[in-house]
């Protein structure tokens, strides 16, 4: 669907139905102008106040909606709380991206400022915690997939381990990370010569599964080398003493401590 079609549908069709929002922006593929016959349209309304922020997906003739329900104060926790932790801030890219279907006042202008100031303070860091984590799973995946046989589980393996390895490229450098069609366009704009590599090994990875291995055996060993590269022996991870459920424990008398060996 084209820009203005779209524009005109939300106009006609959806905004009579919250005639009190502040604000309406469509986003996605849409509004950059890569929409397919099939893409959804996207929809961020922002209100002055609403009870709790809320999502639908919603049927306009054959027109499928993502309709995003926020007030300004459920849209900033959202971005914080919610996207930040995880390396993403896809609703704070709808706003800066997006298309906005009513005339722009204060609080689009507001909302826009607001969204590029959060994007633009950027992702949280690794703790040094983190990235070995991070490591570990992704060794561990690679060593799965080296030793793999069966077709199904080499492939599942791959298809985690491009997910992984791709998240850790992008937050490792400090730059924000996307899920699925988003994770892919971000980690070409970080490094092309990364993207090349895992899409050359997940294309082989079933048609000839040595060449896919191989690819994807010295694209994690490029991407993990300047944070100390694979790790195996020596990664530990305490769990929160908090973790664990009360009253429940073997029978009869405890005849251990069960310290860690890490402790004095």
């Amino acid at each position: 669907m084209h820009i203005d079609a779209a524009r005109h549908l939300v106009a006609t069709e959806l905004l009579p139905r919250w005639p009190d929002a502040r604000v309406a922006i469509i986003g996605g593929s849409i509004a950059r102008g890569e929409a397919t016959p099939t893409s959804d349209i996207d929809l961020l309304l922002v209100f002055d106040r609403v009870d709790q922020a809320w999502r639908d997906t919603l049927k306009i003739g054959t027109q499928t909606v993502e309709l995003f329900g926020h007030d300004p104060a459920t849209f900033d926790y959202f971005c914080r709380e919610i996207d930040r932790p995880n390396g993403r801030m896809p609703l704070a890219d709808m706003v800066v991206e997006g298309v906005s279907v009513m005339a722009d006042g204060d609080a689009a202008a507001w909302l826009r400022t607001h969204a590029r100031q959060l994007i633009d303070a950027g992702p949280p860091p690794l703790t040094e915690a983190m990235l070995a984590g991070r490591r570990y799973g992704i060794t561990t995946l690679l060593e799965d997939l080296i030793d793999g046989t069966a077709p199904d589980e080499t492939l599942a393996t791959a298809v985690r381990l491009y997910d992984m390895l791709a998240h850790f490229a992008l937050r490792a450098a400090g730059a924000w990370s996307g899920e699925g069609k988003h994770l892919a366009r971000r980690l070409r704009a970080l490094d092309p010569g990364l993207a090349d590599e895992l899409v050359a090994a997940m294309a082989a990875i079933t048609a000839d599964s040595a060449t896919g291995k191989r690819l994807f055996d010295a694209a994690v060993r490029r991407t993990l080398a300047p944070f100390g590269g694979l790790l195996l022996e020596g990664f530990t991870l305490p769990a929160p003493v908090a973790w664990r459920s009360e009253g429940v424990a073997f029978p009869g008398p405890a005849t251990n401590t069960g310290v860690h060996m890490d402790e004095p």
